[in-house]
């Protein structure tokens, strides 16, 4: 049992359907991420993976989309976003996105470790994940935007832009810092230290 801090949240509960199609995505994830390091991810076919998944190659093509997909999918950008627009409603723009990233995702990035750690191992190995993940970036920025307007946190489309930018490379600095140890640094003191950069920025 995770024992959790006073600011941590409860993740959303989802039904039965989702939580089991959640597990299937993840097993069928872990699979494939075991052929992609076992074999490099440009040798290792959907058709392999469906076959060692035992699942059919529509499967991975109804849950991923593509062979891309399997490494990059998680479910964690719309729990960000919605813990950082939870906490825009009380705290001011940075707090919000250090409360929402340390405290309502640090659960999750305890538990899931071995799962990110793998995962960024073979994005940064791989060019074609490395595009794929680079266009994912700009998917959140944008997302994150709408947060930032619609919290009446940022002025302007503008101003939520140029703020949303800014969050989105913190939030990729923290994770390539923690990529750089291995794992051994936890990743929330990882966007503790990236996000204290951005402020003193902010400050200069």
């Amino acid at each position: 049992m995770t024992t959790k801090s006073p600011d941590e949240k409860p993740a959303a509960k989802i039904d039965g359907r989702a939580r089991r199609r959640l597990e299937s995505m993840a097993r069928i994830q872990a699979v494939a991420l075991d052929l992609f390091e076992a074999q490099g991810f440009e040798q290792v076919s959907i058709e392999a993976i469906a076959r060692a998944a035992e699942v059919g190659p529509a499967t991975i093509y109804r849950n991923f989309g593509s062979k891309e997909r399997l490494v990059l999918w998680d479910e964690y950008d719309p729990m960000l976003l919605e813990a950082i627009a939870a906490e825009l409603a009380e705290h001011e723009v940075l707090a919000a996105v250090q409360r929402a990233l340390v405290g309502s995702l640090a659960a999750i990035y305890r538990d899931e470790r071995a799962r990110i750690l793998r995962r960024g191992r073979l994005i940064r190995a791989t060019p074609a994940l490395q595009v794929v993940a680079a266009a994912d970036a700009v998917m959140l920025r944008l997302a994150l935007e709408q947060v930032l307007l619609a919290s009446r946190r940022a002025a302007d489309p503008l101003a939520a832009r140029v703020f949303a930018g800014a969050i989105v490379a913190t939030i990729v600095a923290g994770v390539d810092r923690w990529l750089d140890g291995e794992g051994r640094e936890p990743l929330a003191r990882c966007f503790q230290r990236t996000i204290a950069h951005l402020r003193r920025l902010a400050l200069a």
